[in-house]
């Protein structure tokens, strides 16, 4: 029996010894020309929602957004991206994981079954990649508006 918890203790460690945090997530890219990682808070999403760019309401639960957009990614920026959505981010639970046609899509969530606070989407497309990291208190069954927004 205690070899057994041994093994299970190696095996989580050996599990999240690959995985990352969210800053490691932003930092494994360095800063590079065809790159825009900008930060946007509460501040600035209460002006757009005044502004009327918010029509279905999905950024009402928002309170800051990071977003890093890579266009025409190098083999290497795609690598470090596909390496980081097989390994995870630290204390996040997969929402979705989706593949199609060159096209990877994978969509993170911190919280429980009634509130989400913070999400975390990343896309991996030949010649774009994109991250965003919202955090807030996200209704789940609202999930579904952030993963489409803009669309």
């Amino acid at each position: 029996m205690k070899k057994l918890l041994v093994l299970a203790l190696v095996a989580m460690i050996g599990a999240t010894a690959f995985s990352k945090t969210i800053d490691e997530v932003f930092n494994a890219f360095p800063k590079a020309d065809n790159m825009q990682d900008m930060v946007i808070d509460e501040n600035m999403i209460n002006m757009a929602m005044s502004m009327g760019a918010d029509q279905s309401g999905a950024l009402k639960d928002i309170t800051s957004m990071r977003i890093l957009t890579i266009e025409n990614p190098s083999s290497e920026q795609l690598a470090t991206a596909k390496s980081i959505m097989q390994e995870g981010v630290d204390d996040f639970d997969v929402m979705v994981d989706a593949s199609d046609e060159g096209e990877s899509a994978l969509i993170l969530t911190q919280g429980n079954d009634k509130l989400i606070n913070k999400m975390l989407i990343i896309a991996v497309e030949d010649d774009d990649v994109a991250i965003v990291l919202m955090e807030g208190n996200i209704n789940p069954d609202y999930a579904n508006k952030y993963v489409n927004f803009g669309k």
